[in-house]
């Protein structure tokens, strides 16, 4: 039996269309990949931190998701955290950011972070979003030690703050604070657990050789750089 020649047309274009969208977001997810991979100098991690820092003054500048005075003030640690998110079906999520850490009111050098993940469900699109997580108090700060955290979600909309989502680590008051942005378009049901992990790599090119988060946040085994000392700075002014 021979289709009709719209039909035979239409059945030729679909399986094309989905192999295109698939191609496309492969290609991207790909060349993200790729650009992390490559080995970073000192500067170059300084730049993508100066990048963060402009991220938070847009996030102020925003009167509906600007963070309060006070919760910055109150912050044992803060890590600002720069997402992109893209996926057709199958998803994929990877991040980089920095954590720092405050005690007796001075901030300690800075650690690098990252965020990887996958998810599968009814998704397509992409996202790029910034946050900053708060951790308010020692218990929460003191998970940075860990390779790995576990918050479970992430701040929804975009703009302003959460306190829910941060998975069964943290329960009873809120020790968890997210505030954020986020640019383009996701769309979806996606059930994932969001995680921020230590970034050996970054680190070790920036201090020269390896340091655990620990022994840079908590220890004193590094000094604080020119750009976390800028960054302290300027936390603690939009703190005021």
């Amino acid at each position: 039996m021979r289709l009709e020649p719209n039909r035979e047309a239409n059945l030729k274009t679909i399986p094309m269309a989905t192999f295109l969208k698939n191609g496309l977001v492969l290609a991207i997810l790909a060349l993200g990949l790729a650009t992390t991979a490559f080995a970073q100098t000192q500067s170059e991690l300084d730049n993508r931190v100066r990048k963060l820092m402009a991220r938070f003054d847009t996030l102020q500048a925003d009167s509906e998701a600007r963070i309060p005075a006070e919760k910055l003030k109150q912050a044992k640690g803060v890590i600002l955290m720069e997402r992109t998110k893209g996926g057709f079906i199958v998803g994929y999520e990877q991040g980089f950011g920095v954590a720092m850490v405050r005690t007796d009111g001075a901030w300690s050098p800075l650690a690098f972070m990252s965020s990887h993940q996958g998810s599968f469900g009814a998704q397509i699109g992409g996202k790029n979003t910034f946050s900053v997580i708060l951790l308010m108090n020692d218990s929460a700060r003191n998970r940075l030690i860990n390779p790995k955290v576990n918050f479970g979600g992430e701040a929804g909309g975009t703009g302003g703050s959460s306190s829910g989502g941060v998975g069964e680590n943290f329960t009873d008051l809120p020790p968890v604070l997210v505030f954020g942005q986020a640019k383009g378009l996701y769309g979806g049901a996606v059930v994932k657990g969001g995680s921020v992990s230590a970034n050996d790599k970054a680190n070790e090119r920036y201090y020269g050789r390896f340091y655990s988060t620990k022994e840079i946040l908590f220890e004193g085994g590094v000094e604080p750089s020119e750009t976390a000392r800028a960054l302290g700075k300027k936390l603690d002014e939009a703190a005021r």
